[in-house]
């Protein structure tokens, strides 16, 4: 069972039950090498962890019917919940594993597994696309078989693949999610990860996503980069998994929630978990290798820790987006999968919640903060539900920094007097963060609870401009005039898109007027002054 507490974008913070406790995601899984692994199990799920991973396939190949004996919780040495992999890993590695599909899955239940994966072909990055169709309808016809065969002592994963080749991971998501999965994941990412290269990643899980049941979780195999994971959470990945955390210190790779570092090139340690509290560099630099190795690992399971936290606080408080722009700023690939997930408003938008409890404003401080599915959204709705008046005088109006615009600052004076004095004007603002904005829908949230940096109100992405042109080509002949009000201190319209406003409304007249001087009910009588010279009927 798997129920969702929180959204924001798409993504949640759900439950997941399994045998041995809840799970509550998004969650990682640090991937367990049962074999030697660089840390001990309880170790990790001392730091707090609630999921841990192991291979089924290895486990069977060294400890054979003593694994069955044991259980892999025994054979780990913890009672949090456990997930196994079938092999296919090792088979995307060596070509061939000496285990069936029935074998492995059995196997996996008769271990105690809390969560066990079928034994899927894997479709990573350079294989054909010829050969990653033969190896999709393989894994769809083994998910079918695996699923006729189910119990409730295990919950199944049935793995999409596709990797690269969007439409057949699509294919894949659609035909899965008629089998009854208790989770579903993705899989063929991890190399393009591993190289920040996340474009990929943000079509394959939109269209994965788009088909499948939003009441069970998803998990992305191999996500285990710290900078990624604000980015996949948002698109709707609820769990991962990753051996990252001791492969990073195998190569003395240091993460840090904005990238991962060399460790001869630290001077400092940016972190305060309890490795980088008690050590210095230098202290570090004269352990033995095997011991460096160990520390950096346990640093780097801190680093995954902490961002899995840190996201969560982001669902919880509606500020994921922030994040994802607090990273993107940092990481260039990161940036172009943020401008990749800009052609998915509409998923985002379908996901997002419209209001959280208490209500917090939104801040918009760059270009990329106008790719919020907030403003798409507003537009949207303002098109297909929202109705202009009739024969009225239509007067548009830059936005100000104050709001509601109905209670304050300069527009709430020009409002305030067209009410008493019952004249016949419909104020719309225009607005380079949400366009258009009806003074009688200014107060519905987010219209009026946002703050935005000045650096936009030159429109850089041409929103309030554009927005205007829509709005009078939906409904100028709805109104007896239309005014265009000019205060370039407040939102810079260039005299050429002026120009192409007066064309698209051939009766448009302009003021040019300074309404952020506007700090009195007197200042705003003198403006509707200056709007009575334009001869309006």
């Amino acid at each position: 069972m798997f129920e969702v507490l929180e959204k924001d974008l798409a993504g949640r913070i759900g439950i997941l039950e399994t045998k041995h406790g809840k799970i509550e995601t998004p969650a990682i899984a640090p991937v367990i090498n049962p074999a030697k692994n660089i840390l001990p199990p309880s170790s990790i799920i001392e730091i707090g962890f609630p999921l841990l991973m192991t291979n089924a396939y290895i486990i069977k190949r060294h400890y054979e019917d003593l694994a069955v004996e044991l259980g892999v919780h025994r054979i780990l040495g913890v009672e949090k919940p456990v997930m196994t992999d079938s092999g296919a890993y090792q088979f995307m590695i060596y070509g061939k594993i000496e285990v069936t599909q029935e074998e492995i899955l059995e196997f996996e239940r008769a271990i105690g597994s809390d969560i066990g994966v079928i034994l899927d072909l894997p479709t990573p990055p350079g294989i054909s696309k010829d050969e990653a169709l033969r190896r999709v309808e393989e894994t769809l016809k083994r998910a079918e078989k695996a699923v006729s065969e189910k119990t409730d002592d295990m919950l199944l994963v049935g793995p999409i693949q596709g990797g690269v080749y969007i439409d057949l991971v699509e294919y894949s998501a659609k035909k899965l999610s008629k089998l009854d999965f208790d989770v579903y994941a993705i899989g063929g990412f991890t190399q393009l990860m591993e190289q920040y290269t996340f474009t990929s990643m943000v079509k394959a899980v939109v269209a994965a996503k788009q088909h499948l049941p939003p009441s069970k979780p998803l998990h992305l195999f191999g996500g285990g980069n710290p900078v990624m994971l604000p980015l996949a959470v948002a698109l709707g990945v609820d769990l991962f998994d990753s051996a990252s955390y001791a492969l990073y210190a195998k190569d003395l790779r240091y993460m840090t929630s904005h990238g991962v570092l060399r460790f001869e090139r630290l001077r400092e340690l940016p972190c305060e978990c309890p490795v980088c509290s008690k050590y210095s560099v230098e202290d570090l630099r004269d352990m033995p290798r095997e011991e460096l190795e160990c520390k950096i690992a346990l640093h780097n399971l801190y680093v995954l820790s902490r961002e899995i936290k840190t996201i969560k606080q982001a669902i919880h408080e509606g500020w994921l987006w922030e994040l994802l722009e607090e990273k993107a700023a940092r990481q260039h690939s990161l940036m172009d999968a943020l401008l990749q997930l800009r052609k998915y408003l509409n998923y985002l938008e379908k996901h997002h919640p419209i209001t959280k409890h208490p209500v917090r404003g939104l801040n918009f401080s760059s270009v990329t903060s106008l790719w919020r599915p907030e403003i798409y959204r507003h537009l949207k709705r303002l098109y297909e539900r929202y109705e202009a008046p009739v024969n009225k005088i239509l007067l548009l109006l830059p936005e100000t920094r104050e709001k509601p615009y109905t209670r304050f600052g300069p527009i709430a004076f020009i409002y305030e007097i067209i009410k008493e004095r019952n004249l016949s004007y419909h104020i719309v603002v225009y607005s380079p963060i949400f366009g258009i904005i009806p003074i009688e829908l200014s107060e519905v949230y987010p219209l009026s609870q946002y703050n935005a940096s000045r650096l936009l109100a030159n429109d850089p992405e041409k929103i309030a401009f554009e927005n205007l042109l829509q709005y009078l080509r939906f409904y100028s002949d709805r109104y007896k005039e239309v005014i265009l009000v000019i205060d370039q201190e407040l939102v810079r319209l260039s005299e050429e898109e002026i120009s192409r406003l007066k064309l698209g409304v051939a009766s448009l007249k302009v003021l040019n007027y300074p309404i952020s001087s506007i700090k009195s009910k007197e200042h705003g009588v003198k403006f509707l002054k200056e709007l009575s010279k334009l001869n309006v009927n």
